[in-house]
């Protein structure tokens, strides 16, 4: 599923929720469910991808230099 999708699907039904539990201040309602749908989105979609420390990014991005070095020396 695309990011645009999950991103619309979460807030839609978290706003739609809200609105079903609130009595009364439906719009306040929509836009905290929007909000709390945003949120939810971020942390099962881009939170986990972002948890390696710089450390291992650069370490890993040397390894990659090295290996695509050792390829194109190779006969």
């Amino acid at each position: 599923m695309r990011k645009r999708t999950k991103l619309g699907l979460y807030s839609a039904l978290c706003a739609t929720l809200l609105i079903w539990a609130a009595s009364s201040n439906w719009p306040l309602a929509a836009a905290v469910g929007a909000g709390l749908g945003l949120l939810i989105f971020v942390f099962t979609h881009s939170y986990p991808h972002d948890i390696a420390p710089p450390s291992d990014r650069r370490h890993e991005a040397t390894l990659k230099r090295r290996a695509a070095a050792q390829r194109q020396a190779a006969p």
